[in-house]
């Protein structure tokens, strides 16, 4: 796809599925006759190229294209110091009065997956103070579907709600915490947020998952290492869903090429 084509395009979705309404970034497109900032005509560039690979991608194949301009350590056109301040300066944002240690892109991010995916089954692997969860577990019933929660970590959770389950334990140990039938149903999410045995958590839940299931890691440019030896140990089984990780462009999101569907 040319430039031409895409602001073609975008005048059609505009029109067709917008109610005629542009977003900022719309109107950028279609400003392209009198563009002359090369480093953003880079950027589209690069967009039309990320559209052209599709919604499905695989790890290895995020990693290895040309990030020219990007800060290569996270691979994200989003600049460090954005990603800083999204989960607040003065404090982190609250959910139910508890801090809620999450982006504010990862804020809107999971609504749109919890939304799409109706997951009848989740595992959180590292509860903090329990507000993640009960934050999915609002968002599930604003959506009307029934979900099952289980949230592990090392340290007890003072919280209670009847849809959600806290478990103390080791994330290392999953296979001896956790109920045989935990992530019997399906759809499956689960969210990887303990820092702990990152890989052995992977291959856990691996077991459970099916095609259509999701992963999310959070956090996730220290756990790279872990991501590619599990990935490349299920060659084609899993892949990024850039839907969710460039929806505010190129990986604008703590879950760096980590929002992994399985397709298999």
């Amino acid at each position: 796809m040319t430039i031409d084509g895409l602001v073609h395009q975008t005048r059609k979705r505009i029109d067709a599925d917008q109610q005629g309404i542009p977003t900022y970034y719309d109107r950028r497109v279609l400003r392209q006759a009198e563009e002359t900032d090369r480093e953003w005509r880079a950027r589209l560039a690069r967009h039309i190229t990320a559209r052209e690979a599709g919604r499905y991608v695989a790890w290895s194949e995020r990693t290895t294209v040309d990030l020219a301009g990007l800060d290569p350590h996270r691979r994200s056109e989003i600049p460090d110091e954005v990603l800083i301040m999204s989960q607040g300066t003065a404090r982190p944002m609250q959910w139910r009065g508890l801090d809620l240690f999450k982006s504010t892109f990862d804020f809107a991010l999971v609504p749109m997956l919890l939304a799409e995916l109706r997951p009848a089954s989740i595992l959180e692997v590292g509860s903090g103070n329990g507000a993640s969860a009960l934050w999915m577990a609002d968002l599930a019933e604003l959506h009307e579907f029934p979900s099952r929660i289980v949230s592990v970590d090392l340290q007890p959770v003072s919280v209670t709600r009847p849809s959600v389950d806290f478990i103390t334990g080791d994330a290392r140990r999953l296979a001896e915490m956790l109920a045989p039938d935990t992530l019997a149903r399906g759809p499956r999410l689960v969210v990887e947020d303990a820092h702990v045995g990152v890989r052995a958590v992977l291959e856990y839940v691996h077991g459970w998952l099916e095609e259509g299931d999701y992963i999310m890691v959070e956090d996730s440019v220290g756990k790279a290492a872990q991501l590619a030896d599990f990935t490349a140990a299920h060659p084609g089984v899993y892949a990024v869903d850039t839907r969710y990780t460039d929806f505010f462009g190129r990986n604008a999101t703590s879950c760096v090429d980590s929002i992994l569907r399985r397709m298999t």
